[in-house]
Parts: structure tokens; sequence; C-alpha cells
């Protein structure tokens, strides 16, 4: 129960944020908000504000804000759109602060990542100094000690076919065994000779990823309080290339195995407040700067779809067809559902592995 709560809370925060970002830009220029609802499905409860009415709904996973104009001024004649006057319809805005409200929902999820991780440093108080991929323990009978991987051995770089990663620390090494875990050559130096070791790696249940089975030393150092401004700054930007770099392997097919779901959250989130508040908190902050990195794809049904069709038509001079734009962003909804089965295919694959 503590990790159900754990986890609902967690989504519908952050989905309730980014929907506030989309809220409080639209309604600085003017764009009048009919509702501003936090949860899905029958409503629990409303307070009518002086223009907006705020909802509590029963499915407390997600929410949303609903803007007159975000659908092109096409709707019924007795429909709450269509009474609102034309100058507080988000699609007679100016295409530029149409783009700010489309992003300001992506801002406020890098936002509320940013803000837990410099105070998820400041907490702790200590930041880690080096992570160099440098063997300090093999663990018996593992795919390490299997290929030959021994004590002291420092990993440089990765290979897998066609593909070369430079390894400079622990979490790059990770990031390529999750990859390439079925077959790749570790580049290793060993008292200033450099060789190369064949393995694969095996699924870790405890951790939910790939290992190989070895320990590395991790080496840290006290900080003054200010200085989580700083590293919480660069844990932000650690986090966001590692997405960045995450989608580009999907893209081309690399990793389908790793996408997760719903229930993959879950049992992430399960496992983590299992280890602690800082722990909930870490995964808290890396779920929110994925979920508003995910809102950047240029599909029509997410906020980065909405901004290119924005500026397609800005180059162009004229809006595209509505028609069009429905029947994409349809069918943009489609991948997505199939995107989210498929990755829920895969959780459940994994509990039975």
């Amino acid at each position: 129960m503590k990790a159900l709560l754990a986890f609902v809370f967690m989504l519908s925060f952050i989905v309730v944020i980014h929907e506030f970002g989309h809220f409080i830009v639209a309604r600085h220029f003017g764009v009048y908000c009919n509702e501003f609802s936090i949860g899905m499905g029958p409503c629990i409860y409303q307070k009518k504000g002086k223009q907006t009415t705020f909802s509590i709904r029963a499915i407390l996973l997600g929410g949303y804000v609903s803007m007159a104009g975000e659908d092109d001024g096409t709707q019924d004649e007795e429909s709450w759109d269509a009474q609102i006057s034309e100058d507080q319809k988000l699609n007679n805005k100016p295409v530029w602060q149409q783009i700010c409200v489309m992003a300001a929902g992506v801002v406020m999820n890098f936002l509320l990542a940013w803000i837990m991780m410099i105070g998820i440093t400041m907490v702790q108080g200590r930041v880690v100094e080096s992570q160099q991929p440098v063997v300090y323990e093999v663990q018996e009978n593992s795919n390490a000690q299997k290929a030959g991987l021994e004590v002291g051995d420092q990993i440089v770089k990765g290979y897998a076919g066609k593909k070369e990663m430079a390894i400079d620390s622990q979490s790059d090494l990770s990031e390529f065994i999750q990859y390439y875990h079925d077959g790749f050559t570790l580049e290793v130096l060993r008292d200033g000779k450099v060789l190369e070791l064949e393995m694969d790696a095996s699924y870790n249940e405890e951790v939910q990823g790939y290992t190989i089975g070895i320990v590395s030393n991790v080496q840290t150092r006290k900080i003054k309080w200010y200085e989580a401004f700083k590293y919480g700054t660069i844990e932000l930007k650690d986090t966001t290339c590692s997405i960045f770099r995450s989608l580009s392997m999907l893209i081309h097919g690399k990793g389908l195995e790793n996408l997760s779901g719903p229930v993959g959250i879950y049992s992430v989130t399960a496992q983590s407040t299992s280890y602690g508040l800082m722990s909930y908190l870490s995964l808290f902050a890396m779920i929110s700067a994925n979920i508003g990195i995910f809102n950047l794809i240029p599909l029509p049904a997410l906020d980065g779809g909405r901004i290119l069709i924005l500026l397609i038509e800005k180059i162009r001079g004229k809006k595209i067809s509505q028609k069009v734009v429905e029947n994409v962003i349809l069918a943009s909804f489609i991948l997505l559902f199939g995107l989210v089965i498929f990755a829920t295919y895969n959780d459940i694959l994994r509990l039975f592995m």
C-alpha cells in the first residue's frame, strides 16, 4: 500500500505540475481556462474561481487544463468554448504566445526536477568526486569473472558491432551494458597494457537492470550547502543527456526491451521507497525530467508536436487543415497507445523472467 500511494502521488504531482505550467502561462496571456482538474474521470469535488473551475476527480492518475481555443474554434455552438470572446482563445493568440503556453508544462517538469535535485544534494551534503570505472571487486561466477576481468582493471571503452562508446564513469558503463547486454567487448587498461575482453550481461532482479558482476569504488566529499545549486544543476544536465541518449538508442531500435510502462515504473517506485526517502525523491526528480523530455517529442498528441505544427504554420503563412491535424493527432495517439502496450508487455515479461 505504501508503494502504491507513493506511485500514485508521484505521477499525479508530476502531471499536475505540468498542467499548472500550461495554466499559469495561458492565464498570463489572457487565455480563458474553463477548468483545471486534478485527476480524471467522475468529479468528486469542484470549486468555482473567478474564471476557472478547479476540480478533483476520482482517478488521481493525471490531470488537465481546459483552455478556450485548443480545438481551433470548431466546437458546437452551444459549448462553453463557443461562448468565449475570440481574443480569449488560445488559437487567436500570437504564435509565440501559443508556443510559450505549450512549452510551459515541460519547463515546469524541469524546474521541479532541478529543485528536487538541488534539495536532495543539499540534504545529503556529499557528492561523488570520483566514479571512475575501475574494478574494485569481481563477484564469484559472474559474467565479468568468466570474461577475465580482474581487480584494478580500468574500463575505458565499450564495443558492440560497429558501435563504440567511451566509458568515463560507472554511469557510462551501466548505460552501455543496458543497451548491448547480449554481447559486447570491453577495452580495459591493466598494468599499462590495453586488453579487449568479450562478454555479455545478465538481468539482475534486485537492481532491475543488466549487470556483469563487478563492484567499483566510489569516492565522495562533503560540500557546503550553497554548492548544492551547482551539483544539483550538473545532476539535471547529466540526467537530461542520458535521457536523450536513451531516446536516440530507441529510435535506432536499440534497447526496446528495456522500455518500461506504468507497471515497470510502479515496480521501481516500490523498490526506491524500500531504500528510503532520498531514493524515492531521486526517482521522483528523474521521472519528472523524463516526462518533460517525453512531451518534447514532435508527435502531434504531445506538446512538442503542437509546437511543431505551430512552427510549420508560421513558416507556411497559413494554417494546416483542421481535418489533417485531427487525423495526425489521432494517429499519434494510436502510436502512443501501442507504445504503452508494448512497454507494459515488457514489464510483465520481466516480472516472470
